[in-house]
């Protein structure tokens, strides 16, 4: 008897490769009875790119559906940041397009180690939706000063890895809140789909274990050493489930990048795989570039605190 699992993402041209990697791996490390069913909000992805994400038809069983993302629908949202697009707020409409009570969002630069069935079977009575915590910007984010000290700050929820309750935004008109709210404090939202999502759901969100969403910031233990799961959140980072990164940058020494890069030989973006210089002359690239961003880091007492918790390369990546 199979179980369905049904998982949603949102990608452009430039990022649908790498969605391919985030599909083949959920679709080789599934277990025998799971049954993937994909959606994709296609903004404007290629046909050669789909070509490829078809190829994996030839060894796996599963289903695929494009929705096309109308971009007008948010423009007159503030990305504030070059580097994104409109296409970030495509989470909003996910209850809206998808039929199915629940579904998995994914971000595409996404690794997946293990079976997502776990994950799914998270109860969401009650919920608008469940994620990690992100500790970064918890951090540095003045969540406080931007949404008021009734804000649960420990609540903060990264939206890369998001268990959404589609029946019950749909029942409550989410998207035409959420949508709302983005139009309106543009100003307020440093990260600004993620934001508001945050905020309007902020007595309706369930947290999930840090092995479900590991980011950069994970190696970074300074972050939340005061934390009461510290030593919890440490093992569950070395066990991913969900692990959230960018391995496909060149010269680039993070965990599970190798395993990752294995993945991509074998798939079809086998031709993506990045170049890296030899490791000393990469190593040297990588502390230079740090020394020129943070000329007079070694003066700092916080430096020195950082390499203890985070190790040489985590520091100098200062991902």
């Amino acid at each position: 008897m199979t179980r369905k699992i049904t998982v949603c993402f949102a990608s452009d041209d430039n990022y649908a490769p790498y969605m391919g990697m985030a599909i083949f791996s959920i679709l080789k490390n599934a277990a025998p009875k799971d049954a993937c069913c994909f959606y994709v909000l296609d903004n404007k992805i290629s046909a050669k790119n789909k070509q490829k994400l078809d190829a994996l038809h030839q060894t796996y069983d599963f289903d695929l559906t494009y929705l096309p993302l109308d971009e007008k629908l948010f423009a007159k949202c503030d990305t504030k940041h070059s580097n994104w697009t409109l296409s970030i707020f495509g989470r909003y409409l996910i209850p809206e397009l998808i039929p199915d009570d629940k579904v998995l969002y994914l971000d595409c630069d996404v690794m997946i180690r293990g079976s997502l069935w776990e994950l799914w079977q998270t109860d969401l009575s009650g919920y608008y939706l469940a994620g990690v915590p992100d500790y970064n910007v918890m951090q540095r984010g003045r969540l406080k000063e931007r949404f008021g000290e009734d804000f649960k700050v420990e609540e903060y929820v990264n939206s890369g890895v998001l268990l959404i309750n589609n029946k019950k935004w749909r029942d409550e008109n989410l998207f035409e809140t959420l949508l709302n709210y983005s139009l309106k404090n543009a100003a307020l939202l440093q990260w600004p789909d993620q934001d508001a999502i945050n905020f309007i759901c902020r007595k309706h969100k369930k947290l999930l274990l840090n092995r479900y969403n590991v980011m950069g910031y994970l190696y970074k233990p300074d972050l939340f050493l005061n934390h009461p799961r510290f030593k919890e959140i440490l093992k569950e980072r070395e066990q991913p489930v969900i692990r959230h990164f960018h391995p496909w940058k060149k010269n680039f020494f993070i965990p599970n990048r190798e395993e990752y890069l294995a993945l991509m030989r074998v798939s079809p973006w086998a031709d993506l795989m990045p170049k890296d210089d030899p490791c000393v002359w990469a190593w040297a690239k990588m502390v230079w570039r740090y020394l020129w961003r943070h000329p007079f880091c070694f003066l700092l007492p916080k430096f020195y605190k950082r390499w203890k918790y985070r190790g040489a390369a985590c520091l100098f990546l200062d991902y």
